[in-house]
């Protein structure tokens, strides 16, 4: 045989076929180069087109709601006539139907959906614009609904971003939302946010004089008596913190500077002690202290080391931000209303970085909030290292379109095709945790399970496939978190398949938890800041299909989604692991596995040292009490909504022993919209809105109270009663999820300054709190218990403190707060404006924004023509959103 012929011939094929192969490519990429020119245009048609006589039950939409949508791709170059392309999208609402049969929308995973060409499709004609009408579960009422980096796709060609979706100005993309179409339903009684509505709101709202806020701490103090003399600041002051360590006396000192108050030994004499025998009854808490602040001297005195640090805290509340230097003397008494005063914030759905977690620290310190709840794992991401387990960050803390998930999850939220993510290093969670305990702030760690798991699931799946390929079978299965026998058909709340639950049943699960936990109670160690408190997270592991607002298609229901349930299974379901622990009677049924879980890891919890155990309510619900549980303590974040119930069921799991940190989505998450206007970003399934105001007025140790002083998501008044005994409320806790904050600024304005308001209902409890009555109902718009006059007081006063003081401090501090729109009118031809915090300026334009000036209420200027209003921080350097008057 000639071996040179056959070689040759090889060689020959070969090389045909990568030119082949490149041809190809290479008409894939230009393909797809041009599907990247399209510019898109999404426009909202119907946010109810259920009444507007569509069947949406038939559909299959939860709950029979469904919404009509307008794509529209332009083509302002050549004819597009390719067909093997997709474009890949993200939509927190399910696709139901495609109204244009040259197109189809199929779901990928989670919030991804591909749009692909039918065998019906002629191209994107040169110059036109091509419509696709669908039709999308619920409503989308707000532009944040629609998400950016919609990218194409074909063969192997790299994915292109179409262009004006790369972006994070929506407007570039998404169309005004006309007429009603912010209501979700017909009787929908929220108020829309205009200039004039808003006017209307802020009505009652005057600029106090600065004297009035003299001697005014935030968060309130307990007692507080102001005299008459002030202090002059202008030489400094001499600060003895011989009280603190090292890293919170440091702390302290940089804020000191940070305000311009130089320490020296020749400025005015701030000093600490530490006396805890001095306090006596409510006082005589962690956290207390007493502050007197004299002529000569400041004498500051902690009941333990973070009473010093509040103490010295509420001096620096008092410095001013107008270039004087004189702070009020007076005497303070002082303690927390509650030992859990909380932030919650996830880095997993859309990653933070470093230094923004260092700025929100700073912050908690400010107003004395000391839990930081971090959220470091989820369906979409896992955010910190693991010695040992390097594929959780390596595949599980990045994302990019890898269709086999081999080398990082399947983009998620808006970053595009490119690769995204990140993590804290092990050494970056050590410095968060120094940071925070210098602050009196504790780290309590979250990794989410069962549910909410799927970063960690295909990580572990990357890992055992490598080690099995490798022969080395008892080491792949050795962290493993699925069954490979589980077929369960089952989706997510966040549509995720079965890989979204890591498996309860598997002894390999068990291994991974016990891994983690001991890995990063080893950072806390060395961080000096022992694990005290393991958060399991437990929420909603189950299947979405399987809820309420679903109908078996055999006997439907009127206003649900007709679906085939019999196809749809409850997590773990056909897992022969989990079947025979429940054949054994270990456990009741598949529904107690996530709660028999937990208490397995309180196992693990206790036996690494760590007497607290916390998670999210609805994950443990079917343990018997907290002392099921190996730790010595349980803390549930309770997030059921107010007006769904709330107000009752939260007595339910305080008098099973268990610690209840109010976490109501209704009134303490801030991924929700501040106002209901559709430019606002965030979801709003528990409630259309949520300001400073309505945070203030939370009433968190009486819930049936909270019926009086707010409203229900569709904005209607409801009744609160509870027969049941409440022995209170151990904390409150303000959460930032953060599917809808792509980048630190968008966190951040998202945060503040609304969390100002939290940290004083955590602190403070106010004069028109009312004592919670059992079987007293309140009825909103009915009743009046509560002493709505002396409520409209204090928060006079508090947002004077916001707009006069508290915002230029967090531009000095680098925050990226959100800054209101103002309020305003024409009359008579004149222009009056106002804001919902005052004592921040606004400025208008009369040119259609080209010109601005600044907005003086004495002279009520004369406009014409084009008004807009907007809000100015104090710095100068930022601006709220412009609107038309």
């Amino acid at each position: 045989m000639n071996t040179f012929k056959l070689s040759a011939l090889a060689a020959l094929t070969a090389t045909a076929g990568l030119f082949g192969g490149v041809g190809n490519a290479m008409a894939d990429q230009q393909l797809v180069d041009q599907l990247g020119q399209l510019k898109l245009n999404l426009k909202m048609v119907d946010n109810r087109a259920a009444d507007s006589g569509l069947d949406c039950g038939k559909l299959g939409a939860d709950w029979a709601a469904c919404n009509k949508v307008l794509i529209g791709l332009t083509n302002d170059n050549q004819d597009i006539k390719g067909q093997d392309w997709a474009i890949y999208f993200h939509s927190a609402r399910q696709t139901m139907r495609v109204d244009n049969d040259q197109f189809t929308v199929s779901h990928v995973t989670g919030d991804l959906y591909k749009l692909e060409p039918t065998d019906k499709f002629t191209g994107f004609p040169a110059g036109k614009t091509v419509e696709i009408p669908i039709i999308a579960e619920y409503w989308q009422l707000f532009k944040t609904d629609f998400v950016p980096r919609w990218y194409a796709t074909s063969g192997d060609a790299k994915p292109k971003i179409l262009l004006n979706t790369d972006t994070e100005d929506l407007n570039r993309f998404v169309a005004p939302f006309t007429g009603d179409q912010w209501k979700r339903t017909r009787d929908d009684n929220n108020i829309l946010m205009t200039p004039a509505t808003r006017f209307t709101k802020n009505a009652e709202l005057k600029t106090l004089p600065a004297a009035s806020l003299r001697g005014q701490i935030v968060p309130t103090p307990l007692e507080v008596k102001v005299h008459p003399q002030d202090v002059d600041l202008s030489k400094g002051v001499a600060l003895e913190l011989s009280a603190l360590n090292k890293p919170a006396a440091d702390a302290v000192a940089e804020r000191f500077t940070l305000l311009g108050v130089t320490n020296n030994a020749g400025g005015y004499p701030i000093r600490t002690d530490i006396q805890p025998s001095k306090f006596k009854g409510e006082l005589a808490v962690p956290g207390a202290y007493e502050l007197k602040i004299g002529n000569k001297e400041t004498r500051v005195i902690g009941f333990d080391q973070a009473g010093v640090f509040y103490g010295l805290q509420s001096i620096l509340s008092l410095v001013p931000t107008d270039g004087s230097a004189s702070i009020a003397t007076l005497g303070a008494k002082d303690a927390p209303r509650f030992q859990y005063r909380g932030i919650f914030l996830d880095v997993a759905r859309n990653f933070h970085q470093k230094d923004a977690v260092l700025r929100l620290l700073d912050q908690m310190a400010v107003y004395k909030l000391n839990k930081f709840h971090f959220h470091l794992s989820d369906d979409e991401g896992w955010r910190i290292e693991i010695p040992g387990l390097p594929e959780l960050t390596e595949v599980g803390g990045q994302r990019c379109h890898d269709l086999s998930e081999t080398t990082c999850l399947l983009p998620q939220y808006g970053q595009g095709p490119d690769v995204y993510g990140g993590f804290f290093s092990r050494q970056d969670y050590i410095d968060i945790i120094k940071y925070a305990q210098a602050r009196q702030i504790e780290v309590i760690p979250e990794i989410d399970m069962p549910a909410h798991a799927r970063a960690a699931v295909v990580s572990m799946e990357a890992r055992y496939k490598k080690l099995h390929a490798a022969g080395k079978e008892k080491e792949a299965d050795e962290f493993r978190l699925v069954d490979p026998t589980d077929t369960s058909n089952t989706t997510s709340v966040q549509y995720f398949n079965r890989q979204s639950y890591l498996n309860p049943c598997l002894d390999s699960s068990k291994r991974f938890v016990d891994k983690v936990i001991g890995e990063i109670a080893q950072m806390h160690k060395e961080a000096g800041q022992p694990l005290r408190t393991w958060h399991f997270g437990g929420d909603e592991a189950k299947n979405i299909r399987l809820g309420a607002g679903y109908t078996n298609l055999t006997k439907p229901e009127a206003g649900k989604g007709i679906i085939d349930q019999s196809k749809e299974d409850k997590p773990w379901a056909k897992s022969q692991v989990c079947q025979a622990m429940i054949k054994e009677g270990k456990v009741a049924d598949m529904e107690h596995l996530p709660s028999y879980f937990g208490l397995e890891v309180s196992q693990l919890v206790k036996a690494h040292g760590i007497d607290r155990m916390q998670a999210w309510q609805d994950g443990l619900k079917d343990a018997k009490d907290a002392k099921a549980f190996a730790t010595q303590r349980v803390g549930v974040n309770f997030w059921d909504t107010l007006y769904w119930g709330g107000f009752d069921s939260a007595n339910d799991w305080a008098n099973k022993g268990y610690e209840v940190i109010l976490s109501n989505p209704d009134y303490v998450y801030m991924d929700f919209p501040y106002e209901v206007n559709p430019d606002e970003r965030g979801y709003y399934w528990g409630t259309r809105f949520s300001d400073e105001r309505k945070m203030f007025s939370f009433a968190p140790n009486n819930l049936p109270q909270n019926a009086e002083t707010s409203v229900d998501r569709d904005g209607n008044h409801f009744t609160a009663k509870s027969d049941k005994p409440w022995p209170g409320a151990y904390g409150i806790s303000a959460q930032m999820w953060s599917e809808t904050q792509r980048t630190d600024p968008q966190m951040e304005y998202m945060i503040f300054p609304r969390s100002l308001s939290v940290a004083e209902r955590a602190w403070h409890r106010a004069g028109w709190e009312q004592d919670y009555q059992a079987g007293r109902e309140y009825k909103g718009g009915e009743t009046h218990f509560v002493d709505s006059k002396k409520l409209d007081r204090d928060w006079l006063r508090f947002a004077n403190i916001l707009g006069q003081r508290e915002l230029a401090k967090l531009d000095k501090g680098g925050v990226s707060y959100r800054l209101p729109v103002p309020g305003a009118r024409v009359l008579d031809g004149k222009l009056e404006a106002n804001i919902s915090l005052p004592g921040l300026g606004i400025e208008y334009s009369i040119d259609g924004g080209k010109h601005w000036q600044r907005y003086d209420a004495t002279a009520k200027p004369a406009v014409t023509g084009d008004v807009q209003i907007r809000a100015v921080s104090p710095d100068g350097k930022r601006y709220s959103r412009a609107e038309k008057v």
